[in-house]
């Protein structure tokens, strides 16, 4: 593919953005994880290879390049193999943005390498191996055989205007709100020689959410997932992250099979254990599953149980989606501080102004205990308000007017630096509506008669079809449960995210094929929270066998 030509201001602008600690996105890799990455991908069986090309794309401290340097000098040592220097120096190429962590990169490699060359050439090999440069903006002049890593993990947000439009004209999997790794999966698989293979440790989210949709599409059409190693509960970094990662290891073989391995267990045989199953020399065991059927173009990528994800799909050819089963999901508001927009009764302000809210904290337990606080409303229905119409609201916003005018949405907009970021719908608040909160290990569908305006971290459901009760104890059953955790990647606690586009996917009956009499039945179950009554029922109305019902717990 011919990349639009290069600007040196870009690179230069870039470099000069992306040296800082915040800016430059590290987490680094714990070393059992990178010498099973390593491992498993070929390289240390293809170190004395001429035709191993070694790619790093953001190399940070060196991680993995020490690992391989590592296990060149002790195999040279110990007789197993030996490399000239000029196919060293050939090696490996590895790029980072940081200056600061090139020079500690080289400086701890040079060491090791200095027990088989001298200091000389041990500096020429380093100078020749690491690269202080922006990867994403840098003409490659060669191929892969091997690509490995952690790439960086900063949000667009984050990127300066020009950098960013900068990668996305070079980029076509750069969409929507992509994080800048999406990137860096672009350019090192294209980036691959024939049967190449790139093994990254990095976020899943891409593998299912909408904005991975396009990396997905490109890896459909020329390119197979070798491996998937979900970490979920796995301690896989020196810091703390909000997401779990998984391992990707992806090839231009022509095979179909994947290997998924759920939660290993990192010890010195489960690498080996996977190059056996990968020369079909051993069986997988019980935490792991060979699968055909996980990449189909942009669709998510799935890797739960067998027989959930058949009854899944079964529904899915079966039953139109919660949206055109005449359901609408929407998102609570976001302020933009909470700490000023929602407020107590003892705030004076326009009674049209202020709106009842409940926030996640109000239906934590799963029950609806309100707070009594209220969202202020800086909308009508023609858009923002004159702030001067609403005297009182005018005296309690300008008494903020410095933090909400440091708002992004105020900079912006600074007309209209008071509103919330997000519109207050007063019509929709009214209406019956299930409460879901954002982040939790299950689905939590909380009744409301139409008395609150959610606050944000909560998606809500409404609808003009389906009775609000019936579909409460539909997704009470653990179908909504099932299809989230099929779609969503897990947080930090082992959390799902039941955000609107995995409510979606949720497949449900239209209200007209529902019978009168198992309407009431599913409502009875609902008000008075029968959790088994909801499960026995929903299994009826959707006609599962025996094998499908348990599947509901």
């Amino acid at each position: 593919m011919q990349l639009p030509s290069l600007k040196v201001d870009d690179q230069s602008a870039s470099l000069s953005w992306g040296s800082s600690e915040q800016e430059k996105g590290e987490i680094f890799t714990k070393p059992t994880i990178v010498e099973f990455m390593l491992k498993t991908s070929g390289i240390f069986n293809n170190l004395f290879n001429t035709a191993t090309r070694i790619l790093e794309p953001s190399c940070g401290q060196g991680e993995f390049v020490i690992s391989v340097t590592t296990k060149l000098v002790d195999l040279t040592q110990q007789g197993q193999g030996e490399l000239s220097y000029l196919d060293t120096l050939n090696l490996i190429t590895a790029y980072d943005i940081s200056p600061s962590s090139i020079e500690i990169a080289k400086h701890k490699t040079q060491q090791i390498l200095c027990k088989i060359y001298s200091k000389k050439q041990a500096q020429a090999i380093v100078s020749s191996w690491f690269h202080h440069g922006d990867f994403l903006l840098t003409e490659l002049e060669s191929s892969f055989s091997h690509i490995m890593g952690n790439p960086p993990y900063i949000r667009i947000e984050n990127i300066p205007t020009t950098i960013l439009a900068a990668y996305r004209s070079r980029f076509s999997t750069m969409k929507d709100r992509a994080d800048i790794y999406i990137a860096f999966y672009q350019k090192c698989l294209e980036s691959l020689s024939d049967k190449g293979k790139l093994t990254f440790i990095c976020t899943d989210r891409w593998t299912k959410n909408l904005y991975g949709s396009s990396l997905r599409a490109f890896i459909s059409n020329g390119y197979q997932l070798d491996m998937y190693v979900d970490l979920y509960g796995k301690d896989a970094f020196q810091s703390n992250v909000l997401a779990y990662p998984a391992i990707t290891q992806i090839s231009k073989q022509k095979q179909k099979l994947t290997l998924i391995v759920h939660q290993p267990i990192f010890n010195k045989n489960l690498a080996e254990s996977v190059l056996r199953i990968f020369e079909n020399k051993e069986q997988p065991s019980e935490n792991m599953q060979i699968r055909k059927d996980i990449i189909d173009n942009q669709k998510p990528w799935l890797f739960g149980n067998g027989d959930e994800l058949a009854l899944i799909k079964r529904l899915e050819d079966t039953f139109p989606s919660l949206v055109d089963a005449g359901c609408q999901v929407f998102i609570g508001a976001a302020t933009g501080n909470n700490k000023i927009y929602i407020v107590n009764d003892n705030v004076e302000l326009e009674q049209c102004r202020k709106l009842p809210v409940i926030t996640a904290a109000d239906i934590r337990t799963g029950e609806l205990k309100p707070s009594g606080n209220f969202i202020i409303n800086t909308y009508n229905d023609n858009g923002v308000i004159n702030l001067e119409d609403f005297p009182l609201l005018q005296i309690y916003l300008r008494n903020h007017e410095d933090i909400l005018r440091s708002r992004h949405v105020a900079k912006k907009t600074p007309l209209h630096w008071f509103k919330t970021i997000d519109k207050v719908h007063p019509t929709r608040a009214a209406k019956e509506k299930l409460l879901i909160p954002d982040i939790k290990s299950k689905l939590m569908a909380v009744y409301d008669a139409g008395e609150f305006h959610p606050n944000n971290s909560i998606y809500y459901i409404v609808t003009n079809d389906w009775d609000i009760r019936a579909l409460q104890a539909v997704l009470m059953s653990g179908v909504g449960q099932m299809f989230v955790a099929a779609y969503s990647t897990k947080v930090s606690g082992g959390n799902l995210r039941f955000q609107a586009q995995h409510l979606r996917r949720i497949r449900l009956p239209l209200w007209q094929d529902v019978s009168a009499s198992m309407a009431e039945k599913l409502r009875l179950a609902a008000i008075t929270n029968d959790l088994q009554r909801a499960k026995q029922l929903t299994a009826q109305l959707y006609n599962f066998n025996e094998q499908e019902t348990q599947l509901l717990g």
